[in-house]
């Protein structure tokens, strides 16, 4: 039951960007079956987020403790720095506005493959062995991350306020992920 937890709170701080939350307000924006896109949205999400759960199960099986807290580790450092990272501003029309919803479906699965909710969920899964359970958490702090911005827009980001929530997720991260390592290698308990 500790996946849940921290799995929603670690892919909640690995969003406080509002990347997901921007991209899917726009695409909402664009399209004229907004419910049937968050539908989608989510299902995207959800299945990437099984499949990281069930490869983390699976390495749990497979390698040892000691190597999962590592990959914990690497997974929220590597989390922070990417809240950090300076990306391009994506002002022009969203891709997939006018897909269809099946092709639109695909797009989002590749979209989100790779993300860094997944890497945090896969690694999670990893240590406990309960890829179902990080799953789920991973999916509610997903969606607590991305409220703020579908319901007051991609504006919200740009706040200073908003600004600054990432930069102290990205702080949390990059605790959490040296304290994790330094316990891997047995430097503090």
């Amino acid at each position: 039951m500790d996946a849940i937890m921290l799995a929603l709170v670690a892919v909640l701080l690995a969003n406080a960007d509002g990347r997901s939350g921007i991209f899917l307000s726009r695409l909402v924006s664009a399209r004229s079956d907004r419910r049937v896109t968050v539908a989608i949205a989510f299902g995207a999400f959800l299945l990437n987020a099984l499949v990281a759960a069930i490869a983390g199960a699976i390495a749990n099986r497979m390698i040892g403790q000691g190597v999962a807290a590592l990959l914990v580790s690497l997974a929220m450092l590597s989390a922070a720095v990417a809240l950090l990272w300076r990306g391009r501003s994506e002002t022009g029309p969203v891709a997939g506005g006018d897909a269809p919803p099946f092709l639109l479906a695909g797009q989002l699965l590749a979209r989100q493959f790779g993300d860094r909710s997944h890497f945090l969920i896969g690694a999670l899964a990893a240590t406990s062995g309960a890829g179902q359970w990080a799953a789920a958490g991973a999916l509610v702090g997903w969606t607590l991350a991305m409220l703020p911005f579908l319901a007051f827009g991609p504006a919200l980001a740009q706040r200073r306020t908003a600004r600054i929530l990432c930069w102290l997720s990205a702080l949390v991260l990059a605790i959490w992920g040296i304290r994790t390592g330094l316990g891997a290698f047995g430097l503090i308990g």
